[in-house]
């Protein structure tokens, strides 16, 4: 066996001269058959091995296995580091499983004694039956191919030297080696679902095909393969075409709906990740509203504790959610009475009365025939039946202007208007009405400015 491990090593470039490396051990089969096999292969890569072992705050057996974990490292001369979590305790805070938590708790552990030692990777026991066993859990929950391609011989820190050999490789090598491991009685309770596929359903498996063991480990192999090359295609997509809008990313429709389907589902998933900043990953119900979303009138939006996702005119965005108190602009109005400098939200108005026009003018800008303007003019954001007379002479809705002008629905609700009643005199951003439109006969100009503010149609 320590023949198939090395070369396994060497495959996947699993050792490196002269590295220090973290054994996680519990004292188990496995753990204990790992330990041992680094230990004869230490001098041949010059290794320097930390024991580490992790106690669960679950069985108090526990503590008989830390020091028989602790006995076995140093007769190898290797290292021993125990570290403790309260599982049950962070189970319940945190309403998960004890299995949930305490692998979660098991690799952060493992983690900070990697750093701590300064060590270069975590070696754990995972095996050809656990590869086959995780497999089918994936299965049994519907993954995709990241999850059916099981688990890596190497996943950035975490090294699996023992996914080259089976549990029965394992037990005639503790046979031969003479080694008495420790038997954690957990593994044979039927209340966690792996123990179940383990003890049940992998043997009923076997009596169809004897060499389904092999089979599920070729098959994690082959889709991992692939699976490595759709990421690649997809991250690829993503840096050509996914833009950072501040608060999330976006990607034009009319590219995202032109993908295949797989590449739409990946390209939101990663969005996802570059929103939220962690791994975890969405559910395939999420992106599948998502991708559904892509094809929806602007304004249309999902939102989910971690996320938002919205259609504009021409983009699909995943964004971080907006608190609930969130306004740009407050909802009231404010009257426009002469110059000065008035505030609107983030928005700062200036105000002045001149005998000549501007020299230039730009979108934040609005120029009114003073004596034209009637006495109640407003500073606010839109409502219903507000309206706008258009150069043309025509008059329309200011939600068909804004239709026409594909403004985003979610902006529309926060851009300053002004306007007398329901007639609006000037858009923030766009343009003035006929019916403030400087005259041959204007003697006195009502200059506007607007600064601040981070909404622009």
């Amino acid at each position: 066996m320590i023949k198939t491990v090395d070369a396994f090593c060497r495959q996947h470039g699993l050792l490196c001269q002269g590295e220090t490396l973290v054994i996680a051990c519990s004292g188990g089969p496995d753990s204990l058959a790992l330990l041992d096999v680094l230990t004869q292969l230490r001098s041949e890569y010059d290794l320097h091995l930390v024991v580490c072992y992790v106690h669960h705050g679950i069985r108090q057996a526990a503590d008989k296995e830390a020091d028989f974990v602790k006995e076995e490292a140093l007769r190898r001369q290797c290292r021993f580091v125990r570290q403790s979590a309260d599982v049950p305790a962070l189970a319940r805070q945190r309403h998960m499983s004890l299995e949930a938590v305490g692998r979660t708790e098991r690799y952060r552990i493992l983690r900070e004694t990697a750093v701590s030692c300064g060590a270069a990777a975590i070696a754990v026991a995972h095996h050809q039956n656990d590869q086959a066993e995780t497999v089918l859990l994936h299965l049994l929950r519907g993954s995709g191919l990241t999850g059916l391609s099981g688990m890596a011989p190497k996943n950035g820190d975490i090294i699996r030297p023992l996914l080259a050999v089976t549990r029965q490789d394992i037990e005639e090598y503790i046979q031969v080696r003479g080694l008495c491991p420790q038997h954690d009685e957990t593994n044979d309770l039927q209340i966690f679902m792996r123990n179940r596929v383990r003890l049940s359903l992998l043997p009923e498996l076997m009596r169809y095909n004897q060499s389904v063991l092999n089979d599920l480990n070729r098959l994690s192999d082959i889709v991992r393969a692939d699976d490595e090359v759709l990421c690649h295609m997809a991250k690829v997509l993503y840096d050509q075409h996914v833009q950072d809008t501040g608060d999330g990313a976006a990607i034009e429709k009319k590219v995202f709906l032109a993908q295949p389907l797989a590449m739409q589902r990946r390209l939101i998933r990663l969005m996802f990740r570059q929103v939220t900043g962690y791994e975890l990953d969405i559910s395939f119900q999420h992106v599948e509203t998502i991708r559904n979303l892509a094809r929806k009138p602007s304004g249309k939006q999902f939102c989910t504790a971690a996320v938002r996702a919205y259609i504009t005119y021409h983009q699909l965005c995943v964004a971080v959610p907006r608190k609930k108190t969130e306004k740009v602009v407050p909802q009231e109005s404010l009257a426009i009475r002469g110059a000065g400098e008035y505030s609107f939200g983030l928005y700062t108005v200036t105000i002045q009365l001149s005998a000549a026009p501007p020299a230039h003018a730009d979108s934040h800008m609005f120029v009114f025939d003073y004596d034209q303007c009637p006495a109640d003019l407003t500073l606010r954001c839109r409502r219903s039946g507000d309206t706008i007379r258009l150069h043309t002479g025509c008059r329309k809705s200011l939600k068909k202007y804004f239709n026409e002008k594909k403004i985003p629905v979610e902006l529309r609700g926060n851009i300053p208007i002004i306007c007398s009643g329901s007639a609006v005199f000037w858009i923030y951003g766009e343009t003035c009405s006929a019916e403030a439109f400087i005259q041959h006969t204007t003697t006195t100009y009502l200059i506007g400015n607007v600064s601040g503010g981070n909404v622009h149609a």
